[in-house]
């Protein structure tokens, strides 16, 4: 991506070095917000977006509200609040350990992380595993202590669970019927799913079909939900290819000056 592209990847608030915020209001609409105050900060008009996992809830929230700002679109793995995310998150006869009641789980917060914290760690082995196509390499051991040791941080375990919410995902389904249910997304949009996840792509349209107007839907081979670990190379490609179908490409941008800044305020 970066040989193509100026690649901007961010922290979302409550995650990685980013903080914590103190209304603690983690909905997509407020965080789309975050992601035009970057735009904006760095003086950029107009970006191709990607989103993963509950960052594809992100990104469709920027894409509908600063519509002008998102010119193609792409989200993986993660069906929309209003759109299908209370069929995959709501507790059938047919769940197993292997299923995806830990949405239900942390759903309420307080109670995830009293059972969580002090095994974050195994909590992320499971959690790698489960829904993988390459069981446990599916994320390295190096990348399971970084990710082990950003939610063992004060408060940061807290803060990703809240994204889980009730209340927050309640608020989010309200926005996206709201706005893409009234008029879907009319950038040219790419769905992705992992081979041993969200697949086939019959499944990514009756998901997705009523989220964009203009939509192209891919299949991610080796991979379950975690795409971008398990076959980030694909995936990265595929964006290259998708991105560059745009007819009027972006301007390039130079963000040199921004060499060992350590911090933007």
């Amino acid at each position: 991506m970066a040989q193509n592209y100026t690649v901007i990847l961010l922290d979302n608030r409550g995650m990685g070095d980013s903080s914590i915020p103190a209304d603690n209001d983690y909905t997509a609409e407020t965080i789309a917000g975050d992601i035009k105050g970057v735009l904006d900060f760095l003086n950029i008009t107009e970006t191709y977006i990607f989103g993963h996992d509950k960052g594809s809830g992100l990104t469709s929230a920027f894409a509908a509200k600063y519509a002008s700002m998102a010119k193609m679109v792409s989200i993986s793995e993660y069906p929309l609040p209003g759109f299908g995310y209370e069929t995959v998150s709501d507790p059938i006869p047919s769940w197993s350990l292997y299923s995806n009641w830990q949405l239900g789980f942390f759903g309420v917060p307080d109670a995830a992380q009293y059972f969580i914290q002090g095994r974050e760690r195994e909590m992320l082995s499971w959690y790698f595993f489960h829904s993988s196509y390459s069981g446990t390499t599916a994320v390295s051991k190096d990348d399971l202590t970084s990710y082990t040791d950003q939610i063992s941080k004060p408060g940061f375990l807290r803060a990703g669970l809240t994204y889980f919410e009730e209340a927050i995902v309640g608020a989010d389904a309200a926005f996206f019927n709201s706005t893409i249910g009234k008029q879907p997304l009319a950038q040219p949009l790419l769905v992705m799913g992992g081979e041993a996840s969200f697949a086939p792509v019959s499944l990514l349209q009756q998901f997705f079909g009523r989220v964009g107007s203009d939509i192209s839907y891919d299949v991610v081979p080796k991979a379950g939900h975690w795409i971008g670990d398990e076959n980030p190379a694909w995936v990265a490609n595929r964006l290259v290819e998708f991105f560059g179908g745009d007819s009027s490409p972006l301007p390039s941008i130079d963000l040199a000056y921004l060499t060992n800044k350590v911090t933007l305020v």
